[in-house]
């Protein structure tokens, strides 16, 4: 793409990966009697996507990893609570997109390229890697604040998990959740993302939304988790978006 800022790009593919999914949802949460309503999915998308711009210019700007890569995750999150209810609706999303996004800049300040998607996932990890006690610190603010969001309202105290000062990195810290299916994604280079891109790639003639309700359903046979599988299939959207800038998706 001539003159293409990266940057306004990855704004833009935050906000869609997060609208899109909520739409191909859209029957199941319009007949839901309670729960979250797909304006709470849109509004959120479009709020949190301006943290992961400027966390796009910090890696631009440094031309390395930053020190601090996780901040975006509370920054959005709380950005995303603007003018809506419905709690922390993209949490999952805002957690796995951050170190796509890192190895996305980062690939690009090494190759001038932002698109080959297999080279952005397996870099993932080194990304997770290389981040630092800064990130476990922040990292522990967004689970805090996304209890917060939860439980507000609510008369119980949960209890909070503990990171700071116990890991280096955001990929030891993953140990003390061995059971969270968004931790085993990332720590193991994004491989239910990585099936939702190719089956959304080879299941577009009848547009984005209808692949992206079908993988849904395949992949809550199989995990039987309605949010996991939510945040697996915006990821994967992100990345189909990031690879075909300019393809034609709605049929």
């Amino acid at each position: 793409m001539d003159g293409m800022d990266l940057r306004r790009e990855i704004l833009r593919n935050v906000i869609l990966c997060q609208g899109l999914e909520a739409l191909a949802r859209k029957p199941r949460l319009d007949a839901a009697t309670s729960g979250p309503k797909l304006e709470y999915f849109l509004v959120a998308g479009v709020n949190s996507a301006w943290p992961f711009y400027d966390l796009a210019d910090r890696i631009l700007t440094a031309g390395r990893q930053p020190d601090c890569i996780f901040d975006t995750a509370y920054d959005a999150q709380t950005a995303s609570l603007r003018n809506r209810l419905g709690g922390k609706v993209n949490y999952g999303p805002i957690s796995l997109l951050i170190p796509v996004i890192t190895a996305q800049v980062l690939e690009y300040i090494d190759t001038g390229t932002h698109e080959d998607i297999e080279a952005i996932l397996a870099r993932t990890g080194e990304v997770l890697r290389n981040t630092t006690e800064r990130d476990v610190e922040s990292m522990q603010e967004f689970i805090h604040l996304g209890y917060k969001v939860s439980t507000k309202n609510r008369e119980r105290t949960p209890r909070l998990p503990v990171l700071k000062g116990r890991f280096t990195n955001v990929l030891d810290a993953g140990a003390d959740f061995p059971n969270n299916h968004n931790v085993r994604e990332m720590s193991q280079g994004y491989p239910y993302s990585l099936q939702v891109y190719r089956f959304l790639l080879h299941n577009l003639e009848g547009g984005i939304l209808q692949a992206s309700a079908l993988i849904y359903q395949l992949l809550l046979a199989e995990l039987q988790r309605h949010d996991i599988v939510a945040d697996f299939i915006a990821v994967g959207l992100y990345l189909v978006l990031s690879k075909h800038p300019e393809s034609v998706l709605f049929t």
